[in-house]
Parts: C-alpha cells; structure tokens; sequence
C-alpha cells in the first residue's frame, strides 16, 4: 500500500475548505461525497492523506441541508473483486463477507442487502467511504466497478460524507497521480475576480 498526499497551499484572502472526492465512472446512480478536507485560512498551508486500500461501508443518510450527508455507520477493508452482504443483526445492520467474485468482475464489489430493510451501501479508501447508493431495497444489490477518479475542490463549508454537487465553490481540477508520482501540491491563487486553482506533482 502507498501513501498519497495532497497538499493545499491557499494564497488567497479568504478561508476555503478543500475537500477531495472520488468519482466511479462507470458507475451509474452514486452519490459521490466529501470524502477528505481540510480548512486554511488566507496565506495558509495544509493537507490530506489516504493509502490506497479498499471499503465496503454501509451509512445514514440525513437531508439536514440542501444537499444531504452519508455518516458511515460500518466500514470494513476489503478488495477488490469481492461480494458482501448487509444482514440485520444485534439489531443492527452489519457488513458480513461472501467471498471472491468471478474473475471477470475483479475490479468489482459486490454489496447484497439482505437485512429486510433499505440501506444505503457504498464504497471507499483508506477507511472511510467515498460513494454510496440510496436506499437500496432488501433483496437488491449494489454493484461497484471501482474505478476512482479523483478531485479536489473548494467550498465555503462542506461535510465529510456530504454530497457533491453545487455545493463547489472553485474547481473542481482532476487529480492525476502518473509516473510514479503521489504527491499533489494544489495552490489557489486570486487572478482579478477570480479563484483559480493549479497542481503540481511530487514524489515522496
């Protein structure tokens, strides 16, 4: 497993949040969340890191704002080419192993609700999740291809686990990790009546 960082230098007058989020394209019907963030103030300078492992998660969903929140009640590390199930049990619903997946779903996971209930199953990285399906009914499946692209962008105030939508103030820029690189140094920089955000990769 790899460290990867991305480091956010703010050289504007102004606190911004930067969150980073994954989105899974071939994927249909996913709600993509806040998935790493961090707050800097005007002439600031922080960051965040994950490894590149997997979750299974399962999740509350609130509608609180205009734009709802996912708190992950349960996430397990997992692989990929993986099938799980959500069971109700201890009164709660739960993540159990299946087992492996036939190989030409290996960059598949697999999640079967079976606790009777509608749940909200998802995946993620580094041990929090990233994307979710709504209310997935008993008996119902999410099916994952787990291909993340990754970005980053600015808000106002965002939540871990709060959807991404129009709640994006700057950007959002790609982040592209090649060539051995895992390091991504995002400034954002005011040019006239404008925030613009720029990246440059490293390598630790």
């Amino acid at each position: 497993m790899e460290n990867y960082y991305v480091n956010f230098s703010n050289e504007t007058d102004r606190t911004w949040t930067m969150a980073v989020y994954q989105e899974f394209p071939d994927s249909v019907g996913l709600d993509t969340v806040a998935w790493k963030k961090t707050t800097v103030p005007h002439s600031g300078y922080s960051g965040v890191t994950w490894m590149n492992y997997y979750n299974v998660a399962i999740a509350d969903y609130r509608q609180l704002k205009p734009l709802g929140v996912y708190t992950a009640s349960q996430a397990l590390e997992t692989e990929l080419g993986q099938e799980w199930e959500i069971i109700f049990e201890n009164g709660v619903q739960q993540l159990r192993h299946i087992g492996a997946l036939s190989t030409d779903l290996g960059d598949h996971i697999v999640i079967h609700n079976n606790s009777g209930l509608t749940a909200n199953p998802g995946v993620g990285m580094s041990g929090r999740g990233s994307a979710y399906k709504r209310d997935i009914l008993s008996n119902a499946s999410a099916q994952f291809k787990v291909t993340p692209t990754y970005y980053a962008a600015l808000f106002r105030d965002v939540e871990l686990g709060e959807v991404i939508s129009s709640n994006i103030e700057v950007g959002p820029i790609q982040l592209q990790f090649s060539q051995g690189t895992n390091v991504a140094n995002v400034t954002a920089i005011r040019t006239g009546d404008s925030i613009e955000l720029a990246c440059v990769y490293a390598r630790t």
